[in-house]
This record gives structure tokens, sequence and C-alpha cells, in this order.
């Protein structure tokens, strides 16, 4: 009998403890929010899985969602409709009289897009420096990609980039969020980068007999500005011409200095020339001229190109470089005159493509001055003799025979130089007859 009456205590002890322990049960775990179909842009439908235990009644919260307050264990999903930072709670009890709160944050996104601007730091000229400024929406990471930056790729939200030759090229830009992906593209043009060069072009190219005109061509790439120095250690000269021109007066060795810049840079380009010793004279020896019938001989003179043009050789290019015309009417040489480039089609031939004016004495025996002799001629040995000549004011365009040996004709072109044609030979030779001179001539005005 006192055994089963201890079995008996034991045993109402026993259900006693465990009542306590299941009454005692505490809330435990916690809850969680997942983005139906994983999207976290406007508008989305926040889904809860409770794993709460222990809890016997719940209140929850949605502040700002499409219903704000549930009861239920499993509530329904909430809707959002504005991008932002929102909270959840759940505030749960039990029966014995346990209460806990759980609370989870989340962001939501606008509605994703990938859009951006740039600024560009002064010119389009390379280096070209680019700031851009990122618009995106929506977004929680960036992916730049800009073809022949620096750098290449960038995961800044408004990066830098420059860029250091010319070209058109791409720009990239993939925004990203947990569930979406956007690509804008754009392109820039840039400007090749500062290059300073340029050509040197002798007034007369087979002549480097001081003094000597320069006309020199600036062939610098993306430049806004220019400064020449041309300097021997003693004489300089200096321009801001894009395309200036210089006479170096004397012989010697000439640097020539191009400095060429814009806002991004400034370079420098040297070059030297030449000038040998000489005397404002430039001289042509053995110069054949055809008369009009002439198909192998030219009888247009140019001392720029150094040689005489056939007709069928004029273009509008060179028709400007032509000091004179020479007019022989047969192989008789009856009828031989000097004219103006102008002045070639009253003659027989076609007129000049941009001839320019230039003025004779076909026969100084018509005049009583100027006299320049077949003796003066070969005694000449400056330009500066040649300039005392009235040559424009004493102009006659009379024809001459071959009658007279060593006729000098004098001429003046249209930019003043000054000049004689002494006429050595009558060449007979049927249709083909020509004449041969020499011509000495000014190299520049006033020298």
């Amino acid at each position: 009998m006192r055994i089963v009456l201890k079995i008996a205590i034991y045993s109402v002890l026993w259900f006693c403890f465990a009542c306590e322990k299941e009454q005692n049960m505490p809330i435990e775990g916690d809850f969680s929010i997942t983005m139906v179909d994983d999207n976290y842009n406007v508008p989305v439908q926040a889904r809860i899985i409770n794993k709460i235990t222990g809890a016997d009644a719940f209140q929850w919260e949605f502040p700002n969602g499409s219903y704000s307050s549930s009861t239920a264990f499993y509530p329904e999903d909430i809707r959002y409709t504005e991008p932002g930072t929102y909270t959840i709670r759940a505030h749960t009890t039990n029966l014995d009289g346990e209460a806990r709160t759980f609370e989870k944050s989340f962001t939501i996104y606008s509605e994703l897009s990938a859009l951006f601007s740039f600024t560009q730091e002064g010119s389009n000229i390379a280096p070209l420096t680019l700031s851009f400024n990122n618009q995106s929406e929506g977004a929680i990471t960036y992916q730049w990609s800009f073809e022949e930056g620096s750098p290449s790729y960038s995961s800044e939200k408004n990066p830098t980039v420059t860029f250091k030759k010319g070209g058109t090229f791409k720009l990239r830009l993939e925004a990203s969020n947990h569930s979406q992906r956007q690509v804008m593209e754009k392109t820039v043009i840039v400007r090749s980068p500062l290059v300073a060069a340029f050509d040197i072009h002798n007034e007369y190219p087979h002549n480097i007999q001081a003094p000597v005109r320069l006309f020199l061509k600036n062939q610098s790439i993306n430049a806004f500005s220019y400064h020449w120095q041309v300097s021997n250690g003693i004489f300089q000269q200096e321009s801001t011409d894009e395309n200036p021109s210089f006479i170096l007066p004397t012989e010697g060795v000439y640097e020539i200095k191009l400095t060429a810049n814009n806002d991004k840079q400034t370079l420098s380009e040297k070059k030297n020339f030449t000038v040998t010793g000489g005397n404002n004279l430039i001289t042509f020896t053995d110069i054949k001229l055809g008369i009009n019938t002439s198909k192998e001989k030219g009888c247009y003179f140019s001392s720029f190109l150094g040689k005489v043009l056939k007709p069928n050789e004029v273009t509008t290019e060179n028709g400007k470089l032509i000091d004179f015309v020479y007019f022989g009417q047969s192989p008789s040489f009856a009828y031989n005159v000097f004219l103006s480039p102008d002045e070639a089609q009253t003659a027989v031939f076609d007129p000049i493509p941009q001839a320019t004016k230039s003025y004779f004495i076909n026969k100084q025996e018509n005049i009583s001055q100027p006299v320049f002799t077949s003796v003066a001629f070969e005694a000449l040995s400056s330009g500066a003799t040649l300039s005392s000549l009235s040559i424009k004011t004493n102009s006659n365009k009379a024809p001459f025979n071959k009658e007279k040996t060593n006729r000098i004709v004098l001429f003046e072109t249209t930019n003043g130089r000054k000049g004689a044609i002494k006429i050595k030979d009558y060449v007979t030779n049927g249709t083909e007859s020509y004449i041969v001179v020499d011509i000495k001539m000014q190299k520049i005005i006033n020298q």
C-alpha cells in the first residue's frame, strides 16, 4: 500500500512539473520579409515569413503600407507604392503574460532608370576631362565603362574620366539593384590633342641667296594662338599671325620657332633655314621661250617656279605666278613682244587664270630714259641697281624684230620687283622656233 501511495505522489508531482514547463514557454524566433518576385522597385509587395514561436497573439504594424495592421499569424502581402525605408513591427504576447516586440526595416527604391549627363573641362580638345552627374533612380550599384578613357571602368556613382586622344568614344552606364538592370549609352567627340607643326616655303624655292622671303605655312592641329620667332643670334623677328612671312636679310643659319597653344597645352616646334650670301638679285640663264606655234617650248615665264610654262600647263593655281608672256609671231622673228600676263588674250593665247599685271619697256630706243645696256646687264650684281629704273612710267608695248643684237627688255612685276631680259639668240626651227634669254631681277622689293 505504501508503495502504491508513493507512486501516486510521484506521478502527481511529475504532472505538475510538466504543466509548469508548458505554461512558461518563451516567445522566440523572428520573422523575415521578402519582396514578391524579388522586386525592390515600386510598386512592391512585401511578404512576411513568420517564424516566431511561443506567442499566442500578434499585433502587426505596417506604417504607410497598403493596410496598416493585422492580427494574423501570416498577414497578407503589403503593397508599397512610394520609395523609402519602411519598418514592420510585430507585437506578440502569450498566455503566460510574456510580451515581446519584433522589428524589421527594409528599403525600396524608385522605378529603376539609368540616366546621366556630363560636363567637360574647357574645350573638347584632348586631353579632355569629363565629370559625370549620375541621375539614375532606383539603383544601388553602378558600372561605368569609358571607351579609350582613363580610367576605362568605374563603380563610383559620379566618376571623372580623361580622354588623352581624339575620336568618338562610347560612354556606358549600367545601373542595377536587387532585381533589375538598366543601361544608358552616349558618345563623346574628342578633338585631337595639340600638335605644333609648320612648313617653310621659300618665295623662290630654287634660290636661297640673301635676302630670302619665307612664307611659313602653319600646320598645327587644334591650336588657339601662335607665336613665331625667327632669329640668327643677331637678327630677330616675331609674329602672332597664323601664317606669317619673314624676310631673312643676310646670310646665316636662322632658327624658326613656332609656339602653339590652346586651353590644354603649349607646344613648340623648331626648324633651321640656311641663307647663303646674296644681294637681292636672282638670275636665270639660257631660258628658252618658244614662238606661239611651238608645242615643245612654252612662252610663259615664272620666276617663282623658276621655269617656263606651256599654255596647256597653266592652271588656276600657277596662273598668278606668271611674270610675263613672250609672243613671237613667226620663225622669222619679225614681230616679237613681251606682254603682261593679264594681256595674253590680246595675242593668240587664252586668258591666264588669276593673271597679274606687269609693265614692260620692249624697245628702249623709243624712250629717252632709262637706258640699260647689255654691258650694264652683264655687270648687274645687285638688285639695288634696278631700283632706280623708271619702268612703269616709261612702259611701252612696241614690238621688236631680231635686227638689234643683245636687246635688253625691262619689266616690273605686279608686286614692284624690277628686272631685265637679255635676248641672246633667235633660233629658227620652223614652228618650234624660239629665243634664248638671260633674266636678272630683284628677289624682294626695295632690298
